[in-house]
């Protein structure tokens, strides 16, 4: 089983980056207490990124025969870095690091026909519907995950 840090460059390596140009990472085994079950990565405070190391993704990365080997693993994974990277760069509109992340997902080979691109957007969908829902009316939308 490879280490976290090996699927961590491995999903760089596939974005054309090294470590040194992305912001801190911490690999964590569960999401923080109140977000969801789901989410595969965060921001921390000061500016760093928490990426989940339980997600189904991130296990087939560690258990792919080869470093770098599960290409479809490693593409998902890379594109929550791009969307967190977005994030502690830019700030917490959704709507903008979801479609940062789509638009890696099209450059690393997983278009819109893809079952990747369908999942990151609905879950794009999900996310802003939700943050509609939340949000008075009136009101700019914040982001968070």
């Amino acid at each position: 089983m490879w280490s976290a840090e090996a699927v961590f460059v491995c999903a760089l390596g596939l974005l054309g980056r090294s470590a040194e140009s992305f912001p801190p990472v911490d690999f964590v085994q569960l999401p923080t207490t109140g977000l969801s079950k789901s989410v595969q990565g965060y921001m921390l405070p000061g500016a760093r990124i928490a990426l989940v190391t339980s997600t189904s993704a991130f296990e087939s990365a560690r258990r792919a025969l080869t470093p770098c080997n599960n290409i479809v693993a490693l593409r998902e994974i890379a594109g929550v870095l791009v969307h967190e990277e977005w994030h502690v760069r830019h700030g917490l509109d959704e709507a903008q690091a979801y479609d940062a992340q789509l638009t890696a997902l099209a450059a690393l080979g997983a278009g819109q026909d893809s079952a990747l691109y369908h999942k990151v957007f609905r879950a794009k969908q999900a996310v802003l519907a939700e943050q509609k829902r939340r949000t008075p009316a009136g009101t700019l939308a914040r982001g968070g995950r």
